[in-house]
């Protein structure tokens, strides 16, 4: 029987606008400094990065970082961040907010299910959902230190023990392949796979990566009795 419930918190957040402004001031800026590349070619490079698992964080630092070492010269990924990181401050202050099924579903898991969210302790999404009042619906808050990810294996196993939770009572919502779903599996939790953000391109590469349920929507969590039905 499930008892817990972790998201990762980024998947609560509609991110849509703020990587849109993000990929149109960065392809300007690539432009100005001389990488003479168009909108479709810049979304094939940044989609590459993502499938093929270039990004061992999820921080836009990092993309940005990335997609600069693909199309410029060595040490200009440096001042093309330096340039850009206002417009991150800008977006992450006005451009990040839940997503419009988050308050209805946390409310409505929150009847019948103790919640988690997995977060790290550079990221903004905690204070997002706090200011919006999702965050009284938490009952823990797991935080990653800022040289890694997400915790790994060890240490979410030595969470659920002091939470008194087995892991096959647990659900773990969340988006990357590599890991979250690898994580829940690994550990027998309830593996579920939200796919409406940009790590939908990720493609499983072995049976720890297979999700036990794809959703799309969040609020398809909130039909208690369907999502017990599949899982």
């Amino acid at each position: 029987m499930i008892k817990f419930i972790f998201f990762v918190g980024r998947i609560l957040i509609d991110e849509q606008n703020f990587y849109s402004f993000i990929d149109s001031r960065l392809l300007y800026l690539l432009n100005q400094f001389g990488a003479k590349i168009d909108y479709r070619n810049y979304i094939a490079i940044r989609d590459d990065i993502i499938k093929n698992r270039k990004l061992s964080k999820d921080s836009v630092e990092e993309l940005v970082t990335q997609i600069c070492m693909v199309l410029m010269p060595k040490g200009y990924e440096k001042m093309i961040l330096r340039y850009i990181l206002p417009s991150m401050e800008f977006a992450e202050k006005h451009l990040l907010y839940p997503c419009d099924d988050t308050m209805a579903t946390i409310e409505t898991l929150a009847k019948n299910f103790r919640i988690g969210i997995i977060d790290s302790h550079e990221s903004e999404y905690s204070k997002i959902l706090k200011t919006y009042g999702v965050g009284k619906y938490f009952n823990c808050c797991v935080l990653s230190y800022k040289e890694n990810n997400e915790p790994d294996r060890e240490i979410f196993g030595l969470i659920l023990s002091m939470l008194g939770i087995k892991p096959y009572e647990t659900l773990l919502v969340g988006d990357r392949l590599d890991l979250h779903i690898h994580l829940a599996n690994a550990l027998g939790m309830v593996s579920i796979r939200f796919c409406k953000t940009i790590f939908n391109l990720q493609e499983a590469t072995n049976q720890n990566e297979v999700p036990k349920l794809t959703i799309n929507k969040l609020k398809e969590l909130a039909n208690t009795d369907y999502m017990m039905e599949q899982i």
